[in-house]
């Protein structure tokens, strides 16, 4: 979620105030200390334009082809 979050160059501040949540949430999302309710997450992933599964799921997504 950090490299999405400053590919569209936010802090934690901007994304906490566009999704509607807190800083310490996002830095504590960030850290893995924390794992979002799907409605958070839904936010945070529409603010960076990102499917949830690829800003919190990454590692245990399949591929499809």
């Amino acid at each position: 979620m950090v490299s999405a979050r400053k590919e569209m160059k936010l802090t934690q501040e901007q994304l906490a105030k566009l999704s509607n949540t807190s800083r310490a949430l996002i830095s504590n999302i960030e850290r893995g200390e924390y794992t979002p309710s799907l409605p958070v997450a839904f936010r945070i992933s529409k603010v960076l334009k990102k499917p949830i599964e690829h800003l919190f799921f990454k590692n245990n997504a399949r591929k499809t082809s």
